[in-house]
């Protein structure tokens, strides 16, 4: 959400925050209960935020802050919808050395896979599908969206793929399950339901999934440029979120990753985000090098 220009997070009154805020509800469709004061908490929240924000977008840095659906949460609050991935010993490997540098590697300045085609439509939901969805158009052709919600209503060991759910898991499962039906047959809920077996019409699956060898950022380049305003901010490595890198480059000396949300156009730019790369720790920034994995399609036929 673009916000009213302002010199730092303490010179807006009062009145221009609650009308930001209530445009925010409005935007994002937020309704709030009168119990226990919860309207009035989530708005000291969201002052709070709004605060944050203002703080940093005055420092004039590499990338500005704005206001997310997330913005009446508390920052605890936010930590708890996201679990956490299981730890690397918990990981069932299928390291490749398919992308390991090598000497006499050239590889393109920059990548864009949405360029391509090879990049669905931002979805508020999901994201372990947009690899399989761009594997399959790299392979095809066809640019075919993917149910997300039959992968989190049938694959209940994995949670879908949010909070402590993996790629790995959601290809393990796409591959045991055949396929995975398309968004038209099995459109998307936002809840987790029942799985529903009558759904059968599975017209595309992979024939496997490997891992980028973790802390190599060098590596992750290589798979994504042979696979089928830039973030360089603070953050850690305890990893509680999925993405998908379609693309990379460099802007004013400064390399980044392209990276896919699954919260919609309305974070970042229209839902993706550019991210520094090449950072001066081999997990990358935010720890992006540190779990990556792909799907493999050798099959130019969708199933």
């Amino acid at each position: 959400m673009d916000l009213p220009v302002t010199s730092g997070g303490d010179h807006r009154s009062n009145e221009e925050v609650g009308f930001i805020f209530h445009m925010w509800m409005s935007k994002h469709g937020k309704t709030y209960t009168n119990a226990l004061g919860e309207k009035e908490q989530r708005f000291q929240n969201f002052k709070d935020n709004l605060r944050f924000i203002d703080h940093h977008n005055a420092k004039n840095l590499s990338y500005q802050l704005g206001l997310t659906r997330f913005a009446d949460l508390t920052v605890q609050e936010y930590r708890n919808l996201f679990p956490g991935s299981p730890k690397p010993k918990q990981r069932n490997l299928r390291i490749s050395r398919r992308y390991v540098p090598l000497a006499g590697d050239q590889l393109p300045e920059s990548v864009d896979w949405r360029n391509e085609g090879a990049v669905s439509a931002i979805k508020d939901q999901g994201t372990c599908m947009a690899a399989v969805e761009g594997i399959n158009k790299i392979m095809t052709g066809e640019l075919i969206s993917l149910s997300e919600q039959e992968l989190v209503d049938c694959n209940l060991v994995n949670n879908g793929c949010y909070g402590s759910g993996t790629m790995d898991k959601a290809f393990q499962f796409l591959i045991n399950n055949n396929g995975l039906d398309s968004e038209t047959d099995y459109p998307y809920q936002g809840l987790q339901g029942s799985c529903n077996r009558k759904e059968s019409n599975k017209i595309i699956t992979i024939d496997s999934y490997e891992d980028v060898p973790a802390n190599d950022e060098i590596s992750l380049q290589k798979a994504v440029a042979h696979q089928p305003g830039i973030y360089n901010g603070p953050c850690g490595t305890d990893l509680d979120h999925a993405l998908v890198i379609v693309g990379y480059g460099s802007e004013n000396g400064q390399d980044y990753w392209i990276v896919r949300n699954s919260w919609g156009t309305t974070w970042g730019d229209a839902g993706y985000a550019k991210m520094a790369r090449n950072f001066e720790y081999p997990s990358g920034l935010c720890g992006i090098a540190m779990l990556a994995s792909y799907p493999v399609k050798n099959s130019a036929s969708n199933a």
